[in-house]
């Protein structure tokens, strides 16, 4: 059976091109690029409409921490090691997928993952 891409989640993908200034910096509608905010998503794959306008480096650079985003809102709290990198490029892409993560409705038992991203907060603080 082939992998099957999951369906994008809106709200997610919407967060992850506003924390990367992706409507800022190439959605063609206007009321985006003011605001940097996604407003308009295709309804077929959900995925924002300024993703298309994207370079193929730079849209593997969006899917690579929205993939992580989900990753994040999904399993940080669950009592593993996953997020506990102390620096580069793996600790700068935790702390992103995290922040995005964080706003996101769906997060997995939120209280326990808010007390999972505190602490992870103060370890990280703590050593640096």
């Amino acid at each position: 059976m082939p992998y099957e891409k999951r369906p994008m989640d809106t709200g997610l993908a919407a967060r992850t091109a506003e924390i990367l200034a992706v409507p800022h910096m190439v959605c063609r509608r206007r009321d985006c690029r003011r605001r940097n905010a996604c407003r308009w998503h295709f309804k077929s794959n959900r995925e924002p409409c300024c993703l298309r306008n994207l370079t193929a480096e730079h849209r593997q650079v969006f899917d690579a921490v929205y993939e992580e985003a989900r990753f994040a809102e999904g399993f940080l709290g669950s009592g593993s090691h996953f997020f506990e990198a102390r620096d580069g490029e793996r600790r700068m892409l935790d702390d992103l997928a995290i922040e995005i993560a964080r706003t996101s409705p769906s997060r997995w038992r939120p209280e326990i993952w808010d007390a999972a991203r505190r602490k992870r907060e103060k370890l990280l603080s703590s050593g640096d």
